[in-house]
């Protein structure tokens, strides 16, 4: 590495440890239905190292390619902490992301494991399939992307995937914060194809009558 930097993934990965722990590894642990690696540090303890290690390697100038091998590292570790440092560290950069970079990122969604690391970032597995709903939440919350998020919506509505069913009504939800009246119709539309768990997520933030109306169906 070019730059001398004392962020280095191995550094960041010892920062991890000592703030971590063992009764919230333990509540991390009880928390997941799946089995999850962790060290038990909380997020705000993950994000205020991400942003002490933004501020270094912007300081030094340091390449994104270099930031980018760095996230690798964490992300290779399997740790569930190390791989949200990973997605939030590389989300300060996003600006400096090219089309090469994201196609290097999607080897990462084969190997997720939970819905924790999936739901930081954004294959026929099911941590892929949530992914795919999940990543365009921040975009339809701001009502955009509303067209591809019912496609994806739409290709998800008969997967009776727990995890997937969330992911799917989630997205649901946060684009009836901008057009209540089209995911409402949407919704009574496939209300024979949607689980009732997607149902509910979805009607979260509708108007009462919308609410009513979709339930009752």
């Amino acid at each position: 590495m070019a730059n001398k930097i004392e962020h280095t993934a191995s550094h960041l990965k010892r920062r991890l440890k000592e703030l971590a722990s063992p009764e919230r590894r333990r509540s991390t642990e009880r928390f997941f239905k799946e089995p999850v690696r962790c060290l038990g540090v909380s997020t705000p303890d993950v994000r205020r190292l991400s942003g002490e290690a933004a501020k270094e390697y912007r300081g030094a100038k340091l390449e994104f390619q270099a930031i980018l091998n760095i996230a690798d590292r964490l992300w290779r570790g399997g740790i569930l902490e190390e791989r949200v440092l990973a997605v939030v560290l590389l989300a300060r950069f996003k600006r400096s992301f090219t089309r090469d970079h994201w196609d290097h990122l999607d080897s990462w969604v084969d190997g997720l494991t939970n819905w924790g690391e999936t739901d930081g970032t954004h294959a026929p597995g099911r941590w892929r399939r949530r992914a795919a709903a999940v990543a365009l939440v921040k975009a339809a919350r701001a009502g955009d992307h509303h067209d591809l998020a019912f496609q994806i919506c739409d290709s998800m509505a008969e997967d009776r995937d727990d995890m997937v069913e969330k992911g799917v009504g989630w997205l649901l939800k946060e684009m009836s914060r901008t057009e209540p009246n089209r995911v409402a119709e949407y919704l009574l539309a496939n209300i024979s194809r949607l689980s009732r768990t997607t149902v509910r997520y979805a009607c979260e933030k509708l108007p009462s009558d919308l609410r009513q109306t979709v339930m009752s169906a």
